[in-house]
């Protein structure tokens, strides 16, 4: 909007400042409309912090929604430097006497002795199969041991070499090829009778490829690598090192520390949320009538508060875990109660959460009301924001059709002050003609 600023000449008026008070009170309603908009843009800048709070207790209940998820279990090794292990929630409470008789090696090859890093290997074919599959590579002109030893690790999968300088003798420098992974599953083969013209490689084994061989409860077991997963349901062994003469106890316990944080977790994401939607939605909150922000505030107290319909389980309130509602609308957690409750009616609990055949427990349904609200397609916080958002765009035309009208104001003000201007002058003018001629008679 254009602004112009005079005095009046004729009147001795500011008439300048006269049209801008003027035109300044035409702009009352744009100040309303402004104020309007920024209150739209609050409440979806606090929509979508509420909506990230709301996903965090979606992400909390999923750690408590499947039996895998919602179980934790620890694992413990007697001889440590033997043998680790690591139990996943799958894993049953029990204990492994396991013997470790061999570990898992990965093949290496390794060339006879050359004076020189850069002696010429020739030219020609040099091919490497892995796991059944032959790969080819022509090597063109002069190409030094070092330089082999590059073109197979740019060249092929599931093998690496490099050159060692064993450091004693005339020829310390050997070609090495090993192979990426341990077992028999990952042996190699390598040719390199197509090379001509310089030393050819002859590879000998070093270490041949090997899986590991171990006895869990006097039972004879092949692994495949030296961290095997599935031996034993649910662990992930470790061997570190063979020793026939050791048997290592493993022992699986239930893990209640780590279940306890888990629902800790969840009650710590769901007060959170609350205590962001008491403050928003509360007397100067920016989402006070917001429908979204009272729809996700009934629908998570419900879900929090109710006791649970469809579990299989004799748990079916919170407050049986030691869950309640403080004065102040929080919830409190009373893991000694909880771990008490898990020690003796852990399918209860756990029931009470997770979804499976026949149960669908507490975690799944605060999972799937989440995923309900937070639909990208017709979710509220969808809605609602495009709601807000269509209330802005409207807005702005209404600003914009003020702006208009308050610059068309603008100029018929300035018009009309300036004939007033102009006619004040004339009547000025004939008024001192008048004086004039009276003043000469």
């Amino acid at each position: 909007m254009s602004s112009v600023s005079f005095s009046g000449l004729a009147t001795g008026l500011d008439t300048g400042s006269i049209i801008s008070q003027l035109v300044e009170l035409k702009r009352a309603p744009i100040y309303r409309l402004q104020k309007d908009k920024k209150s739209y843009q609050d409440q979806i800048s606090a929509l979508g912090t509420l909506k990230s709070k709301l996903l965090a207790v979606q992400t909390a209940a999923r750690k408590l929604d499947t039996a895998s998820e919602f179980s934790s279990a620890k694992a413990s090794s007697s001889v440590a430097d033997n043998l680790t292990a690591t139990a996943s929630g799958t894993a049953a409470p029990g204990q492994y006497d396991i013997v470790v008789k061999t570990l898992a090696t990965a093949q290496k090859l390794q060339s006879q002795g050359y004076a020189s890093r850069l002696d010429n290997v020739g030219s020609g074919t040099l091919s490497i199969t892995v796991d059944g599959e032959t790969k080819s590579l022509e090597l063109v002109g002069v190409t030094t041991l070092e330089g082999l030893a590059g073109l197979i690790n740019d060249n092929f999968e599931g093998v690496s070499a490099s050159v060692l300088n064993t450091g004693t003798g005339t020829e310390p420098y050997r070609l090495v090829v090993n192979g990426s992974a341990a077992g028999t599953a990952n042996a190699f083969t390598l040719d390199l009778s197509g090379l001509s013209g310089g030393v050819t490689p002859s590879m000998t084994t070093h270490t041949p490829a090997a899986d590991a061989t171990l006895t869990v409860d006097n039972i004879e077991v092949v692994a495949t690598s030296n961290t095997p997963t599935d031996i034993i349901s649910g662990l992930t062994l470790n061997l570190l090192a063979s020793d026939t003469s050791k048997h290592i106890t493993v022992t699986v316990e239930r893990d209640t520390a780590g279940i306890a944080g888990k629902v800790k977790g969840l009650v710590d994401a769901y007060n959170d949320l609350q205590s962001y939607l008491d403050k928003q939605t509360g007397v100067d909150g920016t989402l006070r009538g917001n429908a979204a922000a009272r729809s996700v505030e009934s629908r998570m107290t419900g879900l929090m508060g109710s006791a649970l319909q469809g579990g299989l389980g004799d748990v079916t309130t919170m407050v049986q875990m030691g869950i309640k509602r403080g004065e102040d609308g929080a919830l409190t957690f009373d893991e000694t109660k909880f771990g008490e409750l898990l020690s003796g009616q852990f399918g209860g609990v756990r029931d009470f959460f997770i979804n499976r055949e026949g149960n669908i427990g507490k975690a799944y349904l605060l999972d799937q009301a989440i995923k309900d609200m937070t639909s990208s397609t017709e979710g509220l916080f969808k809605i609602s924001t495009d709601s807000l958002n269509q209330r802005i765009k409207y807005t702005d035309g209404s600003i914009e059709r003020y702006e208009r009208s308050i610059d068309s104001y603008q100029t018929t003000l300035q018009r009309r002050f300036t004939a007033m201007e102009q006619m004040v002058s004339q009547l000025q003018s004939q008024g001192n003609y008048l004086s004039g001629i009276v003043y000469q008679s």
